[in-house]
């Protein structure tokens, strides 16, 4: 009974991750006037993902941020599988540092977010330029960047409120990293 109830929680966890990530690619596709000058939309999707890839890796399997992605690219007019591509990676990578940068301040797990950011928006740009199709300028490219890296802060917040946090190796969750220590 408790694998039956365990997977019906990650699947319910999955299932949130999947509405608040579309949830993101609407607000972000919403048809918002701009005035030309204007700074560009952040990349709330990878704000999303990035805190829930920081906060709990295995809350963000590749294939559900590649499918997100994917949506977000058939949604907007950005090149085809190319934001999927750029969001997968720079994802993947915060899983993998995840446990590195747990014990590190809020700044480095912001400063790793604001990477992966240029990271996401790099792969579209470098595959649009090597296939000689039209990209974003730098400049534009380089503000949403920036505006990106600006969101982050609230979505971890937004996400810490939502989500529990792993636990980290070695902490007991009732009696505290001493009692895990002397444990071992």
């Amino acid at each position: 009974m408790t694998d039956l109830a365990s997977a019906l929680a990650r699947a319910a966890r999955l299932g949130a991750l999947a509405a608040v990530g579309f949830a993101a690619i609407a607000v972000e596709l919403a048809p918002i006037p701009a005035e030309p000058g204007a700074i560009p939309n952040p990349d709330l999707l990878l704000c999303v993902l990035a805190a829930a890839a920081l906060r709990a890796p295995g809350a963000t399997p590749a294939p559900l941020v590649f499918a997100l992605g994917l949506a977000r690219d058939l949604l907007g007019a950005g090149p085809i599988g190319a934001g999927a591509l750029g969001l997968t990676l720079a994802v993947e990578a915060l899983r993998v540092a995840s446990e590195a940068l747990r014990r590190r301040s809020f700044a480095m797990r912001w400063a790793a977010a604001a990477g992966a950011a240029a990271a996401s928006a790099a792969v579209p740009w470098l595959l649009c330029a090597v296939t000689l199709a039209p990209s974003p300028a730098l400049g534009d490219l380089a503000l949403r960047i920036a505006a990106t890296a600006a969101v982050y802060p609230l979505a971890a917040l937004a996400m810490r409120a939502a989500t529990p946090r792993a636990p980290r190796r070695g902490v007991d969750a009732a009696r505290g990293p001493a009692f895990a220590r002397s444990a071992l």
